[in-house]
């Protein structure tokens, strides 16, 4: 049985371009959908692959995060 999760990751923390990277990363391991709901942008996680060793959900918002930091580190002030 396929376990689906959705996330919901606040548009304060997370750059919408860093998620989408995350989603190309990891498009052999699940399947992923991504809309803005309000503060919000909710990350669907789907058909997880059974081979997967570790915390999938975990290490998405990981690298979501991490490419965030280093977008905005990168962006002008």
């Amino acid at each position: 049985m396929a376990t689906a999760h959705t996330l919901r990751l606040h548009r304060a923390m997370y750059m919408a371009q860093a998620i989408r990277d995350a989603m190309r990363v990891f498009e052999d391991f699940a399947k992923f959908s991504m809309e803005r709901d309000g503060d919000h942008y909710a990350v669907a996680i789907a058909d997880v692959d059974a081979d997967v060793d570790g915390d999938l959900v975990g290490e998405f918002c990981n690298f979501a995060l991490a490419h965030t930091i280093e977008r905005k580190r990168r962006t002008p002030k």
